[in-house]
């Protein structure tokens, strides 16, 4: 398989959401959220906070280093899919040779409409400055690849005649170096998109008050809600999500939110007991 590449400043300078709306009005600061920093795990400023991406990949290190049986992993908000590209980059790192499919089992919920599979291609290349940045076990999940600088889209090349190519490379010759990049790894887009291409795992056009009514009590391992529960209106329906995640989490189970958007007063009111913050904007259910 090969995808164009297409970088995370470059996908952020476009519309991002042109193609793709909620067909219903989300809560408004939702179409503001626009942000080339938090392209791994979008998680923000945690990054400015305890281990940042390392606790995150911490805590899977302690689910996945061992051979198990597969956990259930629910992410809502996917966030042009850097948010399930990032767990998924980081839990292919952990396990190694072992595949995803034995695993993990992946469910998402989110307010865009489905991405077509060209959408979800210019999602699999991250900056290159931003690749640097990665923890060390998602790192370990992009395949370093090279292209020609005038050709970003290969499937356009077989479309310019042999002459113009001839002339190009002549008078242009710095547009036919090659580029480096990264791209996630085959395992990992083919495993995400068969997940979207699901209807049992991924909920499109929804909200997450409302989809977290429908999993049953002790699913999930991990469920993870960055940038998603201050945006629920009215604050009693954020509770009453936060009351769900809390049923439909298993005993032990963790939940992953971005600590500067979440209050950690919001678990007390929702009822949930014996709750503890093992690092920032990370809470394991008692």
């Amino acid at each position: 398989m090969y995808i164009s590449p297409v970088t995370c400043s470059d996908i952020y300078s476009r519309n991002r959401y042109k193609q793709s709306k909620p067909n219903f009005m989300a809560h408004p600061d939702f179409y503001k959220y626009n942000s080339t920093v938090s392209c791994y795990f979008r998680r923000g400023s945690v990054l400015l906070s305890g281990g940042g991406y390392k606790d995150i990949e911490n805590l899977y290190a302690g689910i996945f280093e061992k051979p198990d049986k597969q956990k259930q992993i629910l992410i809502a908000g996917i966030g042009s899919s850097q948010e399930p590209f990032s767990h998924l980059a980081s839990i292919k790192g952990i396990i190694k040779e072992r595949t995803l499919k034995d695993n993990v089992d992946l469910y998402t919920v989110d307010l865009q409409s489905k991405p077509s599979e060209y959408e979800l291609k210019k999602q699999a290349f991250p900056h290159m400055f931003e690749y640097e940045k990665f923890p060390k076990y998602a790192q370990k999940s992009f395949v370093k690849d090279s292209y020609d600088r005038w050709f970003v889209n290969p499937d356009r090349e077989s479309e310019m005649n042999p002459v113009d190519k001839y002339l190009y490379s002549l008078m242009f010759p710095e547009l036919l170096q090659k580029i480096l990049h990264y791209r996630i790894n085959d395992e990992i887009f083919d495993f995400l998109k068969g997940t979207y291409d699901n209807s049992a795992k991924s909920k499109w056009d929804s909200r997450i008050q409302e989809a977290i009514l429908d999993y049953p009590d002790n699913k999930f391992d991990v469920i993870s809600a960055n940038n998603i529960l201050p945006y629920i209106q009215p604050e009693a329906d954020e509770i009453e999500t936060i009351k769900h995640i809390g049923r439909v989490l298993k005993p032990k189970g963790y939940f992953i939110t971005d600590p500067y958007e979440f209050r950690t007063e919001s678990l007390k009111t929702a009822g949930w007991k014996n709750f503890k913050e093992i690092a920032p904007g990370i809470y394991q259910k008692g």
